[in-house]
């Protein structure tokens, strides 16, 4: 009799090392994207930024970081690709350290892509620069026009960021002149502050702020997947009516309850 060979069985994990090497990759890569506002000086908001993306690549030499702060009076837009785990220190060092002379008011996110297929720069850039703006103010708060202006928004972060990776490969021009020498074709690629400032001050549950991301990925929550497992069962659950009695520490006659068993007679 043959014996039986156990299968292998794989993992999510094994499942995406596979699909890393297919790729031709080394590491799990997310993109996200996320506004804010803050009171302050710009430069030192840009400061600390630098300061922490620089510590974090001293920390992890192996893993590229990446992305684009577009920092305007008032707001920030961040696109950052990076680990998860890098992307959660990032945030957290961000709101763990007083920023001198700025403080970041709130902060939100807009889609995140995971498991990104390319990266969209090479390393992690910040410019300041004097956003476009809407002629009104967005003022409804019905889902489908919050809908529709965070598909906005996002479209023209992809659209900018796409448009100056596609300048950087074609022409080998250096990040910081692509974004020093802005012209009007790019300039209209950027978010309107007026979209920015609708987007953080909207009232709705569908936007994920910083610190709720922050909340949920340090604490850990309390699941209870033993409860089925457990014999004999909780008495709570478990229909006891016929044992239960007045007095608790009465004893139970159990011949009272006992299933007849049927005789057999000569």
């Amino acid at each position: 009799m043959k014996s039986a060979v156990e299968p292998v069985r794989k993992s999510r994990l094994d499942i995406i090392r596979k699909n890393l090497r297919a790729a031709g990759k080394t590491e799990y890569v997310t993109r996200i994207v996320y506004i804010g506002e803050y009171i302050g000086v710009h430069s030192n908001l840009e400061e600390r930024m630098e300061s922490i993306v620089h510590d974090l690549q001293e920390d992890y030499v192996n893993y590229s970081i990446t992305g684009l702060l577009l920092v305007y009076p008032q707001y920030f837009i961040h696109v950052f690709e990076a680990s998860e785990n890098i992307i959660y220190r990032h945030l957290k060092a961000l709101y763990d350290r007083e920023i001198e002379d700025c403080e970041i008011v709130r902060t939100i996110f807009l889609p995140t892509y995971h498991h990104v297929h390319q990266r969209f720069f090479i390393g992690w850039f910040h410019v300041y620069m004097i956003p476009p703006s809407l002629l009104q103010k967005i003022e409804s708060s019905e889902l489908e026009d919050i809908q529709l202006q965070t598909s906005n928004c996002f479209n023209k972060v992809y659209s900018l960021c796409s448009h100056i990776s596609s300048a950087i490969h074609d022409t080998s021009i250096p990040m910081d002149e692509v974004m020093r020498n802005v012209n009007n074709r790019i300039a209209r690629l950027y978010p309107e502050s007026t979209l920015l400032e609708y987007l953080l001050n909207v009232k709705s549950p569908v936007f994920l702020t910083v610190e709720e991301y922050l909340r949920l990925h340090s604490t850990i929550p309390l699941i209870n997947l033993y409860a089925d497992t457990i014999w004999p069962p909780p008495r709570d659950i478990m229909h006891c009516t016929g044992f239960e009695t007045e007095d608790p520490g009465k004893s139970v006659d159990l011949e009272k309850y006992r299933r007849p068993t049927r005789g057999f007679t000569d």
